[in-house]
């Protein structure tokens, strides 16, 4: 098992991620502000500041309502990108573990899988 393991779990209102190698979990909140409808502008508590604030060009999203994935693609880019630049985690050859509901279907399942191994 290597020192690159990352437990995520993907709140509807959070996620927290946490990393063996420095031992450190943050926590971030679940929420999106996109430009031309799939552009990241901003991620985390900074897009939540923006929420009902926003210029009519920034969209506020959150990409898990109610522990089902609302937005595959953004929610993809949003994780990928916390973990490359606000922790400098090293992706590849990477384990994850993830937390889910556990009463979600076998669909939404494999949607919360292949968000990290496609």
């Amino acid at each position: 098992m290597s020192n690159n393991v990352y437990g995520i779990d993907l709140g509807t209102n959070n996620f927290k991620v946490y990393s063996k190698a420095t031992g450190k979990t943050m926590l971030e909140k679940n929420t999106i502000a996109v430009v031309n409808k799939n552009q990241i502008y901003s991620y985390g508590n900074s897009a939540y500041a923006m929420y009902e604030k926003a210029p009519e060009n920034i969209l506020v999203k959150f990409p898990v309502v109610e522990g089902v994935i609302a937005d595959y693609n953004l929610l993809q880019k949003m994780i990928f990108d916390f973990l490359e630049h606000r922790i400098k985690a090293r992706i590849k050859n990477a384990e994850f573990i993830i937390a889910v509901p556990t009463d979600i279907t076998p669909v939404e399942k494999r949607a919360f899988y292949e968000i990290f191994y496609k």
